[in-house]
């Protein structure tokens, strides 16, 4: 721990990326500090979808319970074109046995926020509220940050590292001089949290196709409680004075006239831009989140990729940070993130350029072809366990890092380095019940999977006990889940704590895991 700092890490931002890390840093025995130049927590929020990864997430760190009972499941997406159901994608019964939580939960940014926000103050942590960020230096050793209080005065404070999860408008970024090239989008959206009866399909996100855009319907917790995003029409754009009631025309023509509005009890317009950040990382300080990336609502996707940014650095730093690990272990979080942010741009980009251009072809495309090709594609059971693998984020990937290693080529589709390893049951003991393996893996450590071999004479000692070994014995349930999870015997995986594979292979040589802990993980490991 570097104590010739006030803290080992200044997290900027109290959003839900800044409050994972900090909750995934403090539980991990880290100095961590956050400030948000906000008075308090958000009271509104456009971040609605909670994808399966997040939620596995949410389990390690004791709140998936919580989130469930305050979110609503959605076990499908319901496509209308011109008022009649065009296409549902279901989401609970291809993912049922690829994640525990085969859903996207409709849970608001601020409620995810309050959830977030709770657990780190259980953990001793508080936001400093109505404190900003207006100064950063850096030198070898640590970065000063100069912070303006709520009562105009300014302090210094000097930390380790500085994670910027400050938004799409960030100060750590701009101080640190990386460029945020991109654009915005010609469209103006709006969200609306709303009490409405109709045609929608309860409990489903409901998508309504129309000739030059979309709405989505998201189902909220109570009675006739939708939470509707969409794009505000050409002619009322620019008008400063704007209501949902100015709206409710436009949406009963493009949604259809059986819409029955009860209330509206909050309404707000915003923009979306386009744009990634040139790099993740400048010296002591990282990008996370929106800082990082922005892009389009298509998908869901945006909050959850600020949570995994930040569930991916947090365990970096904090072997870092108590000098279990140099700091070039750092470099991975760049390196392995800024292919997903450009791969998640690209996508979503592509896809919202289709919902929304005023084309013919693209109206066409949109109306008339997507939902039946999306129908069809969607019969196939290879298809449908892709879809549910993009749009929940269980099936990121990080073949390419600096972290992954496969010491023989793994038959098929067996997992491999960089995979997130696949939710299994399996039985511990040869006469024990089967259990949920992700349940039993603490995420604060490493763990290494064992299957038809046993543990060999001197296993490297690393992370002062970190590292926990699991033997997978022969049980007829474990057979079963070992092959339709394609894993072959034998085999070996060691899981860094996200649950991603570092090192896989065959029969497990000791040397090769020592050397892999030295010289890709940069740890010093130790010898019995």
């Amino acid at each position: 721990m570097n104590t010739a700092t006030d803290v080992d890490v200044l997290v900027v931002g109290a959003g839900p990326t800044g409050l994972m890390l900090a909750n995934q840093l403090a539980r991990r025995g880290v100095r961590v500090q956050v400030v948000e130049r906000n008075a308090g927590p958000s009271r509104q929020t456009k971040a609605l979808g909670v994808q399966a990864r997040t939620l596995e997430i949410y389990a390690r760190l004791g709140v998936v319970e919580r989130a469930l009972a305050w979110g609503t499941r959605a076990i499908a997406a319901s496509l209308w074109v011109e008022g009649r159901p065009a296409a549902r994608v279901p989401l609970g019964d291809i993912g049922h046995d690829l994640s525990p939580y085969p859903f996207l939960l409709i849970l608001g940014q601020d409620d995810n926020e309050r959830l977030l926000g709770d657990e780190l103050r259980a953990r001793g942590v508080e936001v400093q509220w109505g404190t900003e960020l207006v100064g950063l230096t850096q030198d070898a050793e640590r970065a000063t940050a100069t912070l303006r209080q709520a009562d105009g005065t300014t302090r210094e404070l000097t930390a380790a590292w500085v994670a910027g999860c400050d938004g799409a408008h960030s100060t750590v970024r701009r101080l640190s001089g990386i460029d945020f090239p991109g654009a915005p989008y010609e469209q103006v959206f709006f969200v609306a949290d709303t009490r409405v009866s109709g045609p929608m399909a309860a409990g489903e996100l409901n998508v309504y196709l129309w000739p030059s855009g979309f709405h989505l319907f998201f189902p909220m917790r109570g009675s006739d409680h939708w939470r509707v995003v969409g794009i505000v029409p050409p002619a009322l754009r620019g008008h400063d004075d704007l209501d949902f009631d100015a709206l409710l025309p436009a949406l009963r023509q493009e949604v259809g006239a059986g819409l029955a509005f009860q209330a509206c009890t909050w309404f707000s317009t915003y923009r979306i831009h386009h744009r990634r950040a040139a790099r993740f990382r400048e010296r002591r300080c990282f990008l996370l989140g929106d800082a990082a990336h922005i892009h389009s609502p298509v998908g869901a996707q945006g909050m959850n990729t600020g949570l995994q940014d930040a569930y991916n650095l947090a365990w970096k730093l904090a072997l870092v940070s108590h000098g279990h690990a140099a700091a070039g272990l750092l470099d991975s979080y760049e390196a392995e993130r800024i292919p997903v942010a450009e791969r998640l741009l690209r996508t979503t980009d592509r896809a919202f350029s289709i919902v929304v251009s005023n084309r013919w072809l693209a109206g066409l495309l949109r109306m008339r072809v997507l939902p039946k090709l999306l129908a069809l594609a969607m019969r196939g059971e290879r298809t449908r366990r892709l879809a549910f693998r993009t749009i929940s984020q269980t099936g990121i990937r990080y073949p390419d890092s600096a972290l992954s290693q496969d010491l023989a080529a793994p038959p098929g589709h067996a997992p491999r380095a960089g995979d997130r390893f696949p939710w299994l049951r399996l039985a511990f003991a040869a006469d024990g019940a089967a259990e949920d393996l992700y349940a039993r893996l603490d995420d604060t450590r490493f763990h290494l999977l064992l299957v038809g071999q046993a543990a060999p004479p001197g296993l490297p000692d690393a992370l002062d006990g970190q590292l926990d070994v699991h033997v997978i014995p022969e049980h007829p349930h474990n057979a079963q889940a070992l092959d339709r999870a394609r894993i072959p015997r034998p085999a070996f995986y060691l899981l860094r704590p996200d649950g991603h594979v570092g090192l896989a292979g065959t029969r497990l040589d000791a040397a090769a895991l020592r050397r892999y802990l030295a010289e890709r993980l940069q740890l010093q490991p130790r010898t019995p």
